[in-house]
């Protein structure tokens, strides 16, 4: 069967890609195998269990998202091994995007593994030899291998349904390649919209330094701006947004708090609020503190807009800065499960190594975002386990980074500050924490 030339000529789009995978891994055994066999002996598919597939499914580590995940649970629906697959077209990745997947592969074979999890990066091989990230992958696949496995097939006797089902995929993956296309892929953005983020992002980086503009698609559904940077702990995730809207007279910056919605009503009623200019709304499964600010049209000339940005970008700021402030109130009100009952209580040691591994690994985050990445304390933790490394740590010579955090003024950020926290108490000894304050000052 021969197609039309122009079937998917400059009309294909990443989601495609998503979409394509979905389909496939689900429906065709060969072709889930013959992209399983790319990661070797990195992983094990478990024995008696189901696949299923999701498209982008949320993290645990972070607000992100994997475009698709492989999981096979067993009888009981428990999970029992994922492979996280990130697929890219013609954008390069975000700031921490790749090593988010390394965080989030390594908390996964904390729980399931390490062969029961792996990562696997497609995208044109163009992009795969110009992206130094794609190592950090445990397998790499290029689309233009994809094509060539469905066109291997094509060879069998088969069907004339499946054949031709096959030959309008092959051609869905050339597209996205560039093969059929004489101009190249063409992205969603609004060149408007783009011009605008990059105006706006530089005034955020002069009102807001310590924060940081997560890079957006700036399409047509592109209106709001997220902000990385905003450390709370003992605090569920949090995203900071500014809504752009469609050029309305009002709209909101947004801290959402993922899962909380369900206690929005009692935040709204209580006292940390009263006070406040801030209220407490549900927004779907999140809880959203907010404060009005005016709207603003992203498609209009920034200069325009300009009195509009300004004021939303101080309430981000103001808003920050009342959650950091607020932080220990925020989650005495968000967690009150975590409250423990009356009557002794015996940690488990293992959930706190979990929880200990867990914090160091969102300071790595943070010192990500501000342009610092402690790779060496990563790969510590996932050799010797959060409290061990904090232990080694202890007993070397300050580090260079513990040097460079103090330079930055975020000794807040160092193991040190990490271990003298009161939920650490009875974890470490006497000796470790005088060290520990001892370094500090």
């Amino acid at each position: 069967m021969q197609l039309a030339e122009p079937l998917f000529k400059d009309r294909v789009r990443e989601r495609d890609l998503d979409n394509f995978l979905i389909e496939e891994l689900h429906a065709s055994e060969p072709f889930r195998d013959w992209l399983l066999a790319h990661l070797g002996e990195r992983f094990t598919v478990p024995s008696g269990c189901e696949l299923k597939l999701h498209k982008s499914p949320p993290r645990y580590q972070d607000a992100r998202q994997t475009d698709v995940r492989m999981g096979w649970f067993d009888a009981s629906g428990s999970l029992r091994a994922c492979v996280l697959i990130e697929s890219e077209v013609t954008a390069d990745f975000q700031p921490g995007q790749s090593e988010a997947y390394l965080q989030e592969v390594a908390a996964a074979a904390r729980e399931l593994g390490r062969e029961r999890v792996a990562s696997l990066l497609v995208a044109p091989a163009s992009k795969l030899a110009s992206l130094p990230e794609a190592e950090l992958f445990d397998a790499r696949v290029s689309i233009e291998a994809m094509a060539e496995a469905l066109r291997e097939r094509r060879g069998d006797v088969l069907p004339i349904e499946i054949d031709a089902r096959l030959a309008i995929r092959i051609d869905l993956l050339e597209a996205l390649c560039g093969k059929r296309s004489a101009g190249g892929w063409i992205g969603s953005t609004v060149a408007e919209k783009r011009d605008f983020a990059q105006q706006y992002a530089a005034l955020a980086a002069e009102i807001l330094p310590q924060l940081r503009v997560r890079p957006s698609s700036d399409g047509p559904k592109a209106l709001t701006r997220s902000f990385e940077g905003l450390t709370l702990r003992d605090l569920p995730a949090c995203q900071l947004r500014h809504e752009f809207g469609t050029g309305g007279a009002v709209k909101y910056v947004n801290a959402l708090f993922s899962g909380c919605a369900h206690l929005s009503s009692a935040i709204a009623a209580s006292p940390l609020l009263a006070d406040s200019k801030y209220q407490a709304v549900p927004a779907n499964k999140s809880l959203a503190i907010r404060i009005e600010t005016p709207g603003i049209d992203p498609t209009a000339s920034f200069a325009s807009q300009y009195e509009a940005v300004v004021a939303g970008l101080g309430a981000v700021g103001e808003l920050a800065d009342w959650l950091r402030a607020n932080q220990t109130a925020l989650a005495s009100l968000l967690a009150p499960e975590a409250t423990p009952p009356p009557g002794p209580k015996v940690a488990d040691p293992r959930a706190v190594e979990r929880a200990f591994a867990d914090a160091l690994r969102q300071i790595y985050a943070e010192c990500d975002r501000l342009g610092y990445k402690p790779v060496a304390m990563l790969q510590m933790v996932d050799r010797w386990g959060g409290i061990e490394t904090a232990r080694r740590l202890l007993a070397s010579p300050p580090s260079d980074g513990f040097a460079r955090l103090a330079l930055m003024g975020r000794l807040d950020l160092a193991v040190e500050s990490l271990i003298l926290e009161p939920r650490w108490e009875g974890v470490f000894t006497d000796a470790e924490r005088r060290t520990a304050r001892a370094r500090l000052r």
